[in-house]
């Protein structure tokens, strides 16, 4: 049977029409959206604004991204779990989450703070 046949007649016809229809739905979506988009003269009163988040989160407001942990370089901690190279140290009574040069360091040894880069804190075996 050759591709004339198959798509000749009804099946022609149907294929045209589910065709058109996707386009239509498609160009319906299109006006849809851009209706929402752009209804009202001010700034976000749009019905697709409400999904924005607008508010910014800021330093001058008590946000921060990054605890600094600049205080801990040159201290002195106890391995509090096992650093694989990643673990967690005790410093003055507080839990800190270090990572070693890439040496395994056992619980329980003595470690100290050789350098600080933002969150990360990299410890060294003593």
């Amino acid at each position: 049977m050759s591709e004339v046949q198959i798509f000749s007649g009804a099946n022609a016809f149907f294929m045209m029409m589910t065709y058109g229809s996707m386009i239509a739905i498609a160009v319906l979506g299109i006006f849809i959206l851009l209706y929402l988009g752009n209804r009202g003269s001010k700034k976000n009163a749009g019905m697709l604004d409400d999904l924005v988040l607008d508010e910014r989160q800021k330093n001058r407001d008590g946000y921060t991204s990054v605890i600094d942990k600049s205080r801990f370089l040159g201290a002195i901690g106890v391995c509090a779990t096992d650093l694989r190279p990643a673990g967690t140290i005790t410093v003055e009574g507080e839990p800190v989450d270090v990572v070693t040069e890439g040496n395994f360091v056992k619980a329980g040894d003595i470690v100290k703070v050789i350098n600080v880069d933002g969150s990360r804190v990299l410890v060294r075996q003593i």
